[in-house]
């Protein structure tokens, strides 16, 4: 059977149908933008965390870097620079999703 010659029943069901699944997405997607929102969030949080590590790593090592052992600057300069690079992935991500946070903020004060 074509879908031309379905009875008009089958279309008005699979209108429903799809009425009921966009109705859900939407719902769905008001917890979709949170978790997203938080998610970006954490990026920022975890890259201050990592350079903190990091020159935590350096100061408390400061004696062991004198003594031209350079391991403790190589680990506190890697913690450094990921914590950079989550910060910078945060930037990228919150101006990326701005837009969408931005509608999620006005429905949500509406």
């Amino acid at each position: 059977m074509e879908k031309s010659d379905q009875p008009p029943e089958s279309k008005d069901e699979k209108i429903s149908v799809l009425n009921s699944i966009f109705e859900n997405l939407i719902t769905d997607a008001s917890d979709l933008v949170k978790d997203l929102y938080w998610s970006v969030k954490t990026y920022i949080f975890f890259g201050l965390i990592t350079i903190l590590f990091g020159v935590q790593e350096i100061v408390y090592n400061i004696d062991v870097i004198q003594e031209r052992f350079y391991i403790p600057l190589i680990i506190g300069g890697i913690l450094m620079f990921s914590g950079a690079v989550q910060i910078l992935n945060y930037v990228r991500l919150r101006s990326k999703y701005s837009r969408l946070f931005k509608v999620q903020s006005e429905l949500k004060n509406a």
